[in-house]
């Protein structure tokens, strides 16, 4: 591992690590329960001013009166160890920004209570096959590629593209122990290419690694900064550019390979003590202009087709998307994926 290297991934880490315990000395006590409000854990950007957060907690309170309290959870990849190791005094009444892969965790440790039947009053939905879970509601979605800006990088087309000398030291990817989109990544290589072509690919993809990144934050701040290079990213990412700073310079790169998908959850735990005002807020999560708002400020496509009206947000045509079980099927495995992993870039 070179020095540059490795100051990048310390400091990413020391970063993520500390808004992971920074709730526990900062925020000790929590505000007093009353029975107007909701507790409602999730990832720290959710909650950040820029965030969803804050708008739909307004409107949620003039509508029913309930007054959200945000419980931060650092990184949405450390949500769940979060919530196995909550106090009484931060318990939640329902979590946000669970995904595919950390709900088949969340059932291990906690039960929940059967919400999912509220995804099925959305009259057009855009989630794609396999997303549905029995327990959880799924409230946005976004296929993962490499994205890069036009002009400096020529997009790859496959996997065996990023192999190629012309990216070599150009992509930036997250590590999965930490980052949804790194495991998803790992797991796309997987299911690709089969456990032993896998790890022989990522042994060979290491020359083209610029950065590994402990979080999707990190790597893309580090991508906007240091160009050409290409960073794993999610679809709908080019159209953060193109709203918020008139630039369309930013692209998806298509691969011929089916691309992973990651769909995002909100469920509510059977400890919880509001039951009904949390899910009031799994169904308010659905509605077409809170839709609206998650996918302006997530940067993830909705499940709801009406919120794409009028907005110029466009979900990828003639783009193929790996079913979510399919990945599903190796978190039984993650642990040894993950050491192997490890083998491969340490």
């Amino acid at each position: 591992m070179n020095i540059r290297f490795f100051f990048i991934y310390l400091f990413g880490l020391v970063l993520a690590l500390g808004v992971l315990f920074f709730p526990y000395f900062m925020f000790d006590k929590q505000p007093l329960r009353d029975k107007n409000s909701l507790r409602v854990m999730t990832y720290s950007s959710f909650i950040q001013k820029w965030g969803a957060g804050p708008e739909i907690a307004r409107r949620f309170k003039e509508e029913t009166g309930l007054d959200i309290q945000w419980i931060n959870a650092g990184n949405a990849g450390l949500l769940i160890e979060r919530l196995k190791f909550k106090r009484e005094s931060d318990q939640p009444d329902m979590v946000v920004g669970l995904d595919q892969f950390s709900i088949n965790e969340a059932r291990r440790f906690f039960e929940w209570h059967d919400v999912h039947l509220i995804n099925d009053e959305i009259e057009e939905s855009l989630l794609p096959e396999g997303g549905h879970f029995f327990d959880f509601v799924a409230y946005d979605w976004g296929p993962l590629t490499f994205i890069y800006k036009e002009g400096e990088v020529d997009p790859p087309h496959s996997l065996l593209d990023l192999l190629e000398p012309k990216y070599r030291d150009h992509l930036i990817l997250q590590d999965p122990r930490m980052s949804s989109p790194g495991l998803q990544f790992l797991l796309w290589v997987v299911v690709t290419l089969g456990q032993e072509k896998a790890f022989d690919y990522l042994e060979k993809l290491k020359p083209s690694i610029k950065v590994m990144s402990p979080s999707w934050s990190s790597s893309y701040s580090i991508f906007k900064l240091q160009q050409p290079t290409l960073v794993f990213s999610y679809f709908a990412s080019p159209f953060f550019h193109q709203i918020e700073e008139n630039d369309t310079s930013y692209k998806a790169s298509r691969f011929s390979e089916p691309h992973p998908v990651q769909v995002e959850y909100a469920g509510v735990p059977k400890f919880c003590q509001n039951c009904d005002g949390a899910k009031k807020f799994a169904r308010f999560l659905l509605r077409t202009d809170i839709q609206k708002i998650l996918m302006t400020k997530n940067y993830m496509f909705p499940v709801d087709a009406q919120a794409l009206v009028g907005s110029p947000f466009k979900v990828p045509k003639d783009v193929k998307y790996l079913k979510p079980i399919e990945s599903l099927s190796l978190i039984k495995k993650k642990r040894d994926l993950v050491n192997l992993w490890k083998k491969a870039f340490y």
